[in-house]
């Protein structure tokens, strides 16, 4: 068992294992009407909800004001979603869903471009159940969307330096300048930048830059530049200004400057994300490098179907590590930024569970391998109890005996793949480990999620008001971002919303507010109840109505309460 088999067993069994993967982590979230979280991925649903009711596919807005934060390609892809599946859950996740699914699959082409079929589909399952391409798709940012481009942007320029006509070098010119266009669509300049460290860096460390690469590159630029143009230029005419906005100030200086939201992290973010959101298949990726030094020492050694070509693989090492330092030198980080290397990481990955199931593997980096699988199994069944301890302890809840019951029997499969190990029995190993991570992929999605969600969602505040068919005056949400409640209430009172009838409020700020309307509510989250206080007022004798995870109190009986506390020194503190 310790060889893969025939190339048609092989196709089979991967295919089947990755239907299974991909039922589990793609559609079944779909099912479980998890509330939309904020308050990005609530924020990001009211935007595009806006978009399909007021029926303008141009510009962005959000309470009737444009939302020139992001472009337009997933917002595009949520409204087209929402119009033809209706306003709910499900459609709001379904595009992020199959970003991720074309994620898993495209990451599987380059696999199996550049290294064989079997290779390619091993890279496509190791994508789906890595920790945070797992975990974003679920409540999906623009970045999912980013991914399939650039996976497929690199494999193409890679694929054109083999191309046998010149009419063969412009059409991959032509593919790669429309894919760059769609990154540009999606999150603006990063995904070209991405795409250009990795090649580029390839280039030049391989000494193949030459001038027919310059002018393939050139020539992907400008058609990029013309599918990307007529989006931003439709823009820029309806609002003036917005060109020097977004590429200026938004890339330029954020990625130079302290300017933007996220400019304050360290050089070092990205790499607890990277090492913690790989896993568990980045892992190996020491034992890819160990069997690598084994090669060169022995050229001669076995000389496997699928044999890794030195080109493709100081490729992929340029694009994860050239990229890696291109945003970690960023001023401005966030944890969405980094996802389009992780094809880089699960190919490689891939690339020494193949040398394994082939036979090929030197028995040094065999040796790494097993006591890699050996630690994540014995790990992996303390993961999934410890948290569910944590969320009960985060989030005030208690999971049932039944909860408990699963979460703890799919941490136990995370200790077979070493049974099969000890046996020999390599292909059952990946697929036991494959599926174990499904499995417990399922009981966070089913248990553990739903609650975490809840705490950070108004849709029971949204709900509160849709019963009565009726807003207050004005609503003011306290300590949190608008988002989720614009999406969940009904249509005629979301009608009601634009003119500044619903705001985003700091509790500490209520005091210096000029005045509130009569009828006015505030909308205060019971988590901010206890800190309030202890830092401007003591509201746990004070008439409110409860909403959910919410507390509604008056606003104006509230405020000269707020002004007596501010003139009081040092009640108010910062």
């Amino acid at each position: 068992m310790g060889r893969i088999g025939s190339p048609g067993d092989s196709w089979q069994w991967w295919t089947t294992i990755g239907v299974l993967l991909a039922a589990t982590i793609f559609f079944y979230p779909v099912l479980l009407g998890i509330p939309l979280l904020d308050p990005d991925e609530g924020l990001h649903a009211a935007i595009a909800q806006e978009m399909v009711e007021r029926g303008d596919w141009v510009v962005p807005s959000f309470l009737g004001k444009p939302f020139l934060d992001k472009p337009i390609f997933y917002f595009w892809a949520e409204a087209l979603s929402l119009r033809c599946f209706g306003m709910h859950e499900a459609a709001v996740r379904l595009p992020g869903l199959m970003f991720g699914l074309l994620g898993a699959i495209t990451t599987g082409v380059v696999g199996w471009r550049m290294f064989g079929r079997t290779t390619g589909l091993l890279a496509g399952l190791l994508y789906a159940t890595m920790i945070l391409p797992t975990a974003l798709a679920q409540a999906a940012a623009h970045d999912v969307a980013l991914v399939p481009w650039v996976s497929l942007a690199v494999l193409l320029f890679w694929e054109s330096d083999r191309a046998a006509t010149r009419r063969a070098a412009l059409a991959y010119a032509l593919a790669i300048g429309l894919l760059l266009g769609l990154t540009c669509l999606t999150k603006g300049l990063v995904g070209v930048a991405l795409v250009g460290v990795a090649y580029g860096g390839y280039l030049l460390i391989a000494r193949k830059l030459t001038l027919a690469a310059c002018l393939r590159g050139a020539g992907a630029l400008a058609v990029a530049a013309l599918v990307a143009s007529t989006w931003y230029l439709a823009v820029e005419l309806r609002h003036p200004g917005y060109l020097h906005y977004y590429f200026i100030e938004r890339h330029l200086l954020g990625y130079s400057t302290a300017t933007q939201v996220h400019g304050d992290a360290a050089w070092w973010y990205y790499l607890p994300i990277l090492l913690g959101g790989g896993l568990p298949w980045i892992a190996y990726l020491p034992v890819t490098v160990h069997d690598a030094w084994a090669s060169r020492k022995q050229p001669d050694r076995g000389a496997p179907a699928e044999r890794p070509t030195h080109g493709a693989t100081l490729l992929l090492w340029c694009w994860l590590i050239g990229c890696t330092v291109f945003l970690s030198t960023s001023h401005s980080k966030l944890v969405t930024y980094i996802w389009p290397v992780f094809p880089a990481v699960a190919v490689l990955a891939a690339l020494a569970w193949v040398r394994l199931l082939e036979g090929t593997l030197a028995e040094g980096a065999r040796r790494a391998m097993g006591w890699t699988l050996c630690s994540s199994c014995l790990g992996g069944p303390v993961v999934l109890p410890l948290a569910l301890l944590v969320v009960q302890a985060e989030f005030s809840t208690a999971f049932s005996p039944l909860v408990w019951t699963a979460a703890l029997l799919a941490a136990c499969a995370a200790a077979v793949p070493a049974a099969f190990w000890i046996t020999g029995r390599f292909r059952a190993t990946i697929s036991a480990a494959l599926l174990s991570t499904a499995a417990q992929f399922a009981v966070i999605m089913t248990f553990v999620l739903p609650p975490v969600a809840a705490s950070v969602s108004a849709r029971d505040l949204a709900r509160h008001f849709n019963r009565r068919a009726r807003l207050p005056s004005e609503l003011l949400i306290a300590d949190e971002r608008l988002g989720s409640i614009v999406f969940y209430l009904d249509r005629d009172l979301r009608a009601e919303l634009p003119g500044g009838r619903l705001k985003a409020v700091q509790l500490r700020d209520i005091a210096a507010f000029p005045s509130v309307p009569p009828g006015a509510v505030l909308a205060l989250p019971e988590s901010r109840v206890d800190g309030a206080g202890r830092q401007f007022l003591d509201l746990a004798q004070l008439e409110y109505r409860p909403a959910g995870r919410y507390r509604l109190y008056d606003a104006v009986a509230l405020q000269p309460r707020f002004r007596t506390a501010a003139a009081a020194p040092g009640v108010l503190r910062r």
